[in-house]
């Protein structure tokens, strides 16, 4: 039981110190201003998001309903993480299809959409993170008439 619970912590501690260093790759891309070229890297990588999954410790992806605007997502933002107690503040990214319409299937995910919902998340019930293309947020919804 002692060796399972080392595991746990570590696997947990890990989890926070890869969310901790998404943090500052997303902070560096909309922060980072130079002497010549200014904020050259935020318009090179086209957003200020980098999307990602949480899985669980049963491998599912973590996935929050919104009541505000009635969508599904497993798609998150990182806003915040309190590294005392390894808790994220997320925001939640609506999941759209080639039509521009909400999609909760992974099959039909063309594009990500940034939202002003927020949820806090206790990693403790987390095992790992996959990150996602930045592509998904600046894709162009571009439906051409058939005729």
């Amino acid at each position: 039981m002692k060796n399972q619970l080392s595991t746990e912590v570590k696997s947990n501690q890990c989890l926070c110190d890869a969310l901790i260093e998404l943090k500052l790759l997303q902070d560096l891309i909309n922060n980072s201003q130079t002497k010549f070229f200014g904020s050259l890297l935020s318009k090179i990588v086209g957003t200020d998001t980098i999307p990602f999954l949480l899985i669980t410790t049963k491998g599912d992806p973590l996935s929050f309903w919104s009541t505000e605007e009635c969508f599904e997502t497993s798609y998150f933002r990182i806003e915040s993480i309190d590294i005392e107690t390894c808790c994220i503040k997320v925001s939640l990214l609506r999941p759209l299809d080639i039509e521009g319409n909400y999609s909760n299937s992974f099959c039909d995910l063309v594009r990500l959409e940034k939202t002003s919902i927020c949820k806090n998340i206790d990693l403790s019930c987390f095992c790992a993170i996959q990150l996602l293309e930045t592509e998904l947020l600046k894709r162009k919804i571009i439906i051409e008439p058939k005729w």
